[in-house]
């Protein structure tokens, strides 16, 4: 048995080894969400080896009880704090200063509370011969380590919407993986492979998170081209493909600067996904265009409104005017936006012909044209 666990841990420590020399050669994420998957990584290595010392430590010589019940106590703290710092690399921005107060209290009365158990029984206690054992708080201990996973999965979720909700069977699968394994070692208590887990869990986040970031714009948190271009391949159903073009968008740059015109395009993007992220996919596909492509039976869907029923022109028409009426709540703000922002669209239909990838290619001609012409008649009104 003792073999067993020590491949587990050996296992266990040669992951976070690869996850870490991997971190050092990423490209793709970011400097600061490296660095927090690094500390996750080191507290899962440590609470590895407090979970193997400790099973090693059970039923040995009295005098190790004080040992044993610091290893137990660092490895109770440190587990908690895995799901909270997994919640810190995917929210969008910091969790409100109540809440952080609140959760980091809790973390410290946990860790108070594991220490105390050294000497009295409050979370865990170990036997006069050296067997640790569960004491009556130890369920506190439990719920605030699935409270922790459960905070983790809301923000997770929530992170979707960000990027439209990409990739949310691979992040399901996750999880669902980590919870069965975590419900095999809680019906067999002779199975010690919950750190294996939660460093798999890691590995497979790694890869989730890296490929979804390579999919959107890093500047509007729109999908970007190569997403775009991928999304035209798979369209078999009828849909609208969109394109939007700032106006007069080199003006703005040379007279207030490229920082400046950023932040116009991050407004662009941001009232784009408010008023077709419900029925589309939303793209930034160049400088200052962007694209939409309805979803798979949102044309339809668009088209009823009440008892009335649109037919497919008015049903765009009326959703791009919806985008437009949003985006002149930030004319007091932003009166450059005044100038506005040009659309043109064109409609796919499923069946026209076995010529399928042409055809889309002649609807977004056809929406560029619509957009030209409405880009020329705006800048001569």
């Amino acid at each position: 048995m003792e073999r067993y666990y020590s491949a587990i841990v050996f296992i266990t420590l040669m992951t976070l080894g690869v996850i870490i020399i991997h971190l050092r050669d990423n490209e793709t994420l970011s400097r600061k969400v490296k660095k927090k998957i690094g500390i996750i990584a080191i507290l899962i290595a440590i609470g590895s080896m407090c979970e193997f010392l400790g099973l090693y430590l059970n039923e040995t010589n009295s005098k190790f009880i004080i040992i044993h019940g610091i290893i137990k106590a660092i490895e109770l703290t440190i587990a908690p704090i895995i799901p909270i710092l997994f919640t810190k690399i995917v929210e969008r921005r910091n969790t409100n200063r109540k809440v952080q107060i609140t959760i980091l209290s809790i973390l410290i009365i946990n860790g108070i509370c594991e220490f105390i158990s050294i000497f009295t029984p409050c979370i865990f206690y170990i036997d006069e011969n050296n067997i640790y054992r569960h004491a009556f708080f130890y369920h506190f201990y439990t719920i605030m380590y699935l409270a922790g996973i459960i905070f983790f999965i809301v923000k997770l979720l929530k992170n979707t919407r960000k990027y439209q909700s990409r990739n949310v069977i691979t992040l399901i699968s996750i999880l669902v993986f980590l919870v069965a394994g975590f419900l095999i070692e809680l019906f067999n208590e002779d199975i010690h492979t919950d750190w294996l887990l939660v460093t798999i869990a890691l590995l497979q986040f790694i890869i989730y998170y890296s490929d979804l970031v390579l999919k959107v714009d890093p500047l509007t948190n729109l999908l970007n081209r190569k997403s775009y271009q991928n999304r035209l391949k798979k369209i078999d159903y009828m849909t609208a493909i969109i394109i939007l073009d700032a106006n007069y968008f080199k003006e703005i740059n040379d007279q207030y600067g490229h920082q400046f015109g950023d932040e116009i395009l991050k407004v662009i993007a941001k009232n784009i996904l408010k008023s077709y992220g419900k029925y589309a996919h939303c793209y930034r596909i160049g400088g200052d265009e962007f694209c939409v492509i309805l979803k798979r039976g949102k044309l339809e869907e668009i088209m009823k409104n009440g008892k009335q029923r649109y037919d497919k022109y008015k049903a765009i028409e009326n959703l791009n005017e919806s985008f437009k009426n949003l985006l002149a709540q930030e004319y007091d703000e932003y009166s450059m936006l005044k100038s506005g922002v040009s659309i043109g669209y064109g409609i796919y239909y499923e069946n026209n012909d076995e010529f399928k990838h042409d055809t889309i290619k002649e609807v977004i001609k056809i929406a560029d044209k619509r957009m030209y012409a409405n880009k020329k008649k705006q800048k001569t009104e």
